[in-house]
């Protein structure tokens, strides 16, 4: 690999992260949560690959309904991607890459790196010397390489690699077997070897390789992934493969697919301050802590408490005489759980699914480009919201299909425009918006401004939104398959 050819990454960013729960949601799964309250795991790892004398612009893959996240914490660090893919299912990761590497028109010699994005990685100068390592040996298009985590505990919830002999005189190996997510007895047993390390799922290949991987080891995915594409759409960087195609690939992950059937496979070992983040045990263990060895965000109060996470973005908590537990306090939810019990989140999180519980679904705010909303009440055909406007914020021109509006400035002053009036109004002023009427809310001024949305209609939902000027350049629509019938 030449010193000035720069790497392609694919950024997944499609995944669930129940263990994560209540910070963690459908409509905003892991990667997408500010945990630390700064910057979300997706927008870390795109930054992490932001070197554009190293790097050129990310493809991102993910599911339809993270479009517009994905677009406001692409705005919020001022970064673009090379291109959006849109599935309309989840399909695990094979699918995933197929996509991105079928879609990528590049030269042969091409070397793309894919990274799940829910990842936390703390030294990132040594985290792009290991790719550019993994690159050189990838360029050649005689191995995939796959990075290796040196194990620091006995874990159950990550796979292992078995290397064996050392690529000539490389900082890489061959690789021996891959070895699924152990029971505690086997990991403890794994853990005691030399040539062990923890799976990363963090790959990099030569481009026309891995393409005729999955032409030869997966033909059954490689033809529907191709066919997805031919009857798919761009509409400016994003891409949507066909819906009615791409329902019936079977979900695999690269790993199954193509990883443990090549028989071209190095590892090369990076940086043991990974994290995929995949508990709050993890969150616990990665992020500062004090005396006690407690982490503590948000309003909380505690005394003779040790060991602990206690993290709250909602209610103030208070905690008194007990160790080794989590506590985490949404707005609409809270978790009380030991430390070492990921399992048991993930299985209550099933268990509120089964009784189709809207907890595992959604937030009752959401974080936008100009600034962020909160439903404070949700009635038969009504709903009540707080919509905080930042200095300089703009929402869309728009209009709604299904309901009404009324808003009540309560802070701020505020740039209202319905239809042809454009407006200024101070605190206690009030505008009612008519179903259908075009309208839009400014904030011109250097401070926040705070109003109360009252919506009276038939259908409430956040994809009953038809844009039609938007200066965050987000889609027209919402939600592209908004069901004009409802209601």
């Amino acid at each position: 690999m030449s010193a000035t050819q720069k790497i392609t990454p694919i950024i997944l960013a499609g995944g669930s992260g129940t263990r994560l729960w209540p910070v963690s949601r459908e409509e905003m799964p892991k990667q997408f949560c500010k945990v630390d309250g700064k910057k979300s795991l997706f927008q870390m790892t795109v930054l992490r690959v932001s070197n554009t004398e190293r790097f050129n612009e990310p493809i991102i893959v993910s599911n339809e309904n993270h479009m517009a996240v994905i677009n406001t914490q692409l705005l919020e660090i001022s970064k673009k991607a090379h291109a959006i893919i849109s599935e309309p299912f989840a399909r695990d990761t094979a699918p995933a890459i197929a996509l991105a590497v079928q879609l990528y028109e590049a030269d042969k010699n091409a070397v793309m790196l894919v990274l799940p994005s829910d990842h936390l990685i703390e030294d990132g100068v040594a985290f792009e010397t290991t790719i550019s390592q993994a690159a050189e040996i990838a360029s050649d298009a005689k191995h995939i390489v796959t990075l290796g985590i040196k194990p620091t505990q006995p874990e159950t919830g990550y796979g292992y690699l078995r290397v064996a002999s050392k690529i000539e005189n490389r900082n890489a190996f061959e690789l021996d077997a891959f070895i699924e997510k152990p029971c505690r007895r086997d990991a403890e047993k794994l853990i005691a070897q030399d040539n062990v390390f923890w799976n990363a799922g963090i790959f990099i290949f030569n481009a026309e390789k891995v393409r005729k991987e999955f032409e030869v080891l997966a033909p059954k995915l490689n033809t529907g992934i191709k066919r997805a594409i031919t009857y798919g759409k761009w509409e400016g960087k994003r891409f949507s493969p066909d819906a009615s195609i791409f329902v019936n690939i079977q979900p695999i992950s690269f790993d199954y697919a193509i990883m443990e059937k090549t028989e071209h496979v190095a590892m090369v070992p990076a940086n043991s301050d990974w994290s995929d983040l995949g508990s709050w045990k993890a969150v616990w263990e990665t992020s500062k802590q004090d005396e006690n060895h407690n982490v503590v965000q948000g309003e909380v109060y505690y005394e003779d408490t040790s060991n602990s996470l206690m993290i709250s973005n909602g209610p103030a908590i208070a905690v008194s005489g007990v160790e080794d537990i989590i506590v985490v306090a949404n707005k609409d939810a809270v978790l009380v759980t030991s430390r070492d019990n990921p399992q048991g989140v993930k299985a209550l999180v099933e268990k509120m699914q089964k009784d189709n519980s809207s907890l595992t679904k959604k937030h009752n705010g959401e974080t936008r480009p100009w600034g962020s909303f909160d439903s404070l009440h949700v009635g038969d055909m009504h709903q009540v919201k707080h919509i905080r406007v930042v200095p300089g914020g703009q929402l869309s021109l728009q209009y709604h299909h299904h309901r009404a509006e009324h808003w009540v400035v309560v802070s701020g002053i505020a740039t209202v425009t319905v239809d042809e009036e454009v407006m200024q109004l101070s605190p206690c002023q009030q505008v009612f918006i008519p179903q259908g009427a075009v309208h839009r809310l400014e904030n011109f001024t250097d401070e926040p401004v705070d109003i109360i949305e009252v919506q009276y209609g038939s259908y409430l939902g956040e994809d009953d939104i038809v844009r039609m000027e938007d200066v965050y350049g987000r889609d027209p629509v919402e939600t592209p398959n908004f069901n004009s019938k409802v209601a």
